[in-house]
């Protein structure tokens, strides 16, 4: 994972509050989960399904804590 400031300053400057955002190779989730808490929508794939299952995961607890 790498740290959430790197993908906050793109977030906000590119989608509106409830705009969707796009990671094509989510990881571990981290952009996932920053656009989860600046309040917008997320797609995220990764080829790797561990890492996706990773992601998944990740999200679901910040979801659901």
């Amino acid at each position: 994972a790498f740290p959430e400031e790197l993908v906050k300053t793109p977030i906000l400057a590119c989608t509106p509050e409830g705009g969707i955002v796009l990671d094509p190779f989510v990881g571990s989730g981290t952009t996932a989960i920053v656009a989860k808490k600046l309040s917008r929508n997320y797609i995220g794939m990764d080829l790797n399904g561990e890492y996706a299952a990773i992601a998944a995961e990740r999200v679901g607890s910040l979801i659901y804590s």
